[in-house]
């Protein structure tokens, strides 16, 4: 089924029809906080969950029915990950950000016969809260996910910077954001105290992450710490379309196994930068040369 997108008037997102392997995901869904908690899985699920209850059509106090394969990362029989990913769900409290800059907390899951032990085997039974039903009807900002991209990364990491750069790397008139280091961290859902210093999450957070986008997405992503003194105290995102050939490479690197997919990126070009001083040391560094 090709997405439909209405031309006139205000586009609601659930307007859209969507795609079969790639889903409209509200930006109400995206720009989360709340989620540092969620497993690789879970996150995943989250998006999964809203792709197929948009395409039987959300509605307030509606039922969805999805096959337990389809919340799967390919090459896994079993579905206990599955299990733990929907118990998370329904204990996690997301906070969402709503367009006039308020915020409204809901449980993402509703009612589901996960535990009902005459649910149809392979399937599962699921709906959403009042309240989020409430919140994503009226939503008009969404971002493009595609599905078999969102089941190879390897990073949890990797899945919210992807869906967060999913929403803008199509625009014309941006091509960067700024945020405080703690602003990227919620965005990312690193855990409160989880990699203190800057090396740490460098290590462990940006790079996986920025490699797997750049390896098989159709946008590349760089990331530049920006120092306050000696401190990382901002982050610059930037994004950019990537060329046909760029994109040939994406398309045969996501039909390559995971495995070993780490040791084929180690030798590639990397885009977090070094920190770099914040723009009045730079400047102040400009005007003491200009007067040598």
């Amino acid at each position: 089924m090709s997405e439909e997108i209405p031309t006139t008037g205000r586009v609601l997102t659930l307007d859209i029809r969507p795609r079969e392997r790639e889903a409209i995901k509200p930006a109400e869904l995206i720009q989360v906080s709340g989620h540092h908690e969620l497993t690789l899985n879970a996150r995943r699920a989250i998006t999964i969950l809203w792709h197929n209850a948009h395409r039987q059509g959300v509605r307030d106090g509606r039922d969805y029915s999805i096959e337990i394969d389809d919340l799967k990362p390919d090459g896994h029989k079993g579905y206990e990950m599955v299990v733990e990913a929907v118990e998370a769900l329904m204990r996690t409290i997301l906070t969402l950000r709503l367009p006039d800059g308020r915020t409204r907390r809901v449980q993402f899951l509703g009612g589901n016969d996960l535990d009902d032990p005459e649910r149809p085997a392979g399937v599962l039974t699921y709906s959403f809260d009042k309240r989020l039903v409430a919140v994503l009807q009226d939503s008009t900002i969404w971002g493009k996910i595609a599905i078999p991209i969102l089941m190879a990364f390897s990073s949890k990491y990797a899945v919210s910077l992807y869906e967060n750069l999913a929403q803008v790397a199509h625009l014309s008139h941006k091509n960067f954001q700024d945020y405080s280091l703690d602003e990227f961290r919620a965005l990312l859902g690193v855990p409160p105290g989880r990699y203190k210093s800057f090396g740490e999450l460098n290590k462990h957070v940006l790079k996986p992450a920025v490699a797997e986008i750049n390896a098989i997405a159709p946008f590349g992503v760089s990331v530049l710490p920006v120092k306050q003194g000696k401190r990382v105290a901002s982050i610059k995102v930037g994004w950019w379309q990537k060329d046909s050939e760029a994109l040939q490479a994406a398309s045969e690197e996501l039909g390559r196994s995971k495995v070993g997919r780490r040791a084929r990126l180690s030798g590639t070009v990397e885009y977090v930068a070094s920190a770099v001083p914040s723009a009045n040391r730079l400047m102040r560094q400009g005007n003491l040369l200009g007067d040598e």
